[in-house]
């Protein structure tokens, strides 16, 4: 009896604590652009953010110079960010982009990863015509980049 309780014992020590990623703020670094037709716009899909874990193999991140948050699942060092929308305005205009996009990708570490950002960008407001123009773009217009990510603090 002693002895199956001493692998009982064993085996529970070997599993040890899911992975997690650190919270706090991540830098998003751009890699290869894979798809360009939003032009200038695919730049500003790079942005930093604040990771927090959540229950359940979750975990939301929230852009610092943005409003919202964007919930994501984790399975393993895998990640995925379901299709989301972020609505963003300019200044001085009527105009508003709005902005879904999925991101998938892994860890390589608690501090540290990579993976893959597609987008699909939507002009609203009848100063469309001028933004497409200034930002070289017919719209809607897609993205996709891949990029990776470092804790930052």
């Amino acid at each position: 009896m002693s002895r199956a309780w001493l692998v009982g014992l064993s085996l529970l020590s070997a599993c040890g604590p899911e992975f997690e990623p650190r919270e706090g703020r991540w830098e998003f670094l751009s890699g290869e652009v894979l798809d360009e037709r939003c032009g200038e716009i695919t730049e500003r899909l790079s942005v930093d953010f604040m990771l927090e874990m959540k229950r359940g193999g979750r975990f939301t991140i929230a852009p610092v110079d943005a409003t919202g948050t964007i919930a994501c699942e984790l399975a393993g060092m895998e990640f995925e960010c379901p299709e989301h929308l972020v609505r963003v305005t300019i200044s001085g205009t009527d105009v508003t982009l709005d902005v879904s996009m999925t991101e998938v990708g892994s860890f390589t570490s608690e501090t540290e990863g990579s993976g893959r950002r597609d987008a699909r960008v939507v002009c609203r407001g009848s100063q469309c015509p001028l933004a497409a123009a200034v930002a070289k773009v017919t719209f809607p217009c897609t993205a996709a980049l891949e990029f990776m990510v470092a804790h930052a603090e």
